[in-house]
């Protein structure tokens, strides 16, 4: 029996933990971005962007923070292995150099929500494309 309420598609929960722990866990005072990688067994993975582990930024300097930065997909794949994963749920679509993470760790589905300026998404698009990775903007 149903309760009433509309129960998420693990992609749409998934999107919405990657927001979650964006907001609660990223440092970096101009971009939050959050990432949640679903396993095949349907345990997650959480990663968030912001520094390198022991070490500080200037989060002051916008331009010299990006170079430091380590971006969330990148930070929950070092936690899993290739062909681990069932997607990954990302709160803005990867940057190319993300693309070819995610590639290595044979994640077949992007679910994303937003495009960030600055970066080149068609690249990205592309390069996902010729990897054979399903981009899914929610």
């Amino acid at each position: 029996m149903s309760n009433g309420r509309k129960r998420l598609s693990w992609e749409e929960t998934a999107l919405k933990l990657a927001f979650n722990i964006a907001e609660y866990r990223s440092e970096d005072p101009y971009v939050q971005c959050g990432a949640v990688i679903l396993k095949n067994d349907y345990s997650f993975i959480l990663g968030y962007n912001g520094a390198v582990m022991g070490i500080d930024i200037d989060w002051s300097n916008r331009e010299e923070r990006r170079k430091r930065v380590l971006h969330s997909e990148t930070n929950a794949a070092n936690f899993i292995k290739p062909g681990e994963a069932i997607l990954i749920a990302v709160t803005a679509l990867p940057c190319f150099e993300c693309i070819k993470v995610i590639a290595q760790k044979k994640i077949p589905l992007i679910i994303y929500r937003d495009e960030l300026t600055g970066y080149d998404n068609d690249f990205a698009k592309k390069l996902a494309g010729e990897f054979g990775i399903v981009l899914k903007r929610l």
